[in-house]
């Protein structure tokens, strides 16, 4: 979700005006951790990753975006994030809705090491996989909304700020 949210901000930023120079202009501190991140996040989608890679490809992207906090989306994408990693330790694992599982047709895509179904026993249930978004035939928790919204926003924002003219 935040891969397609950038994409969106970006679309966005140009299409309200921005200007995609800018974008060479993005310094990331420490890039390389977040570039680590998403290859875990890409791994575990071939790969049968455990839950200790994921939280540690999960917590990578929140230590990213908290070293990043003076970037437009940073702190949401941190605090979204640090959201999931939240859920997931504490029922070891990311819950999820089957009767929204089964309404998105991803029922059996969710059998992997990371989801599992949600029941009584689900802490934080309301920070699990519960929202159905029937466009994106997919389940999101609150975290996942509050990162693509941070996903979002940083390019958005970023294309279209101004430049600061150089003093001679």
């Amino acid at each position: 979700m935040l891969v397609s949210s950038v994409a969106l901000g970006v679309a966005g930023g140009l299409l309200f005006g921005g200007d995609w120079r800018r974008l060479g202009e993005l310094r990331i501190r420490w890039w390389p951790v977040l570039a680590a991140a998403a290859g875990l996040r890409i791994a575990g989608i071939v790969l049968p990753l455990d839950l200790v890679a994921y939280l540690g490809g999960v917590l990578a992207v929140a230590v990213v975006a908290l070293r990043n906090t003076a970037l437009p989306g940073a702190p949401l994408i941190a605090i979204g994030a640090l959201l999931n990693a939240l859920v997931v330790t504490v029922n070891g694992g990311m819950p999820y809705d089957p009767v929204a599982a089964e309404a998105a047709m991803i029922r059996p895509l969710l059998n992997d090491r990371l989801h599992l179904e949600a029941s009584a026993d689900t802490r934080l249930a309301f920070l699990s996989d519960v929202i159905y978004l029937p466009i994106f035939r997919n389940v999101y928790s609150i975290g996942d909304v509050v990162i693509a919204a941070g996903g979002f926003w940083l390019p958005f924002r970023w294309l279209r700020t101004k430049t600061r003219p150089e003093k001679s």
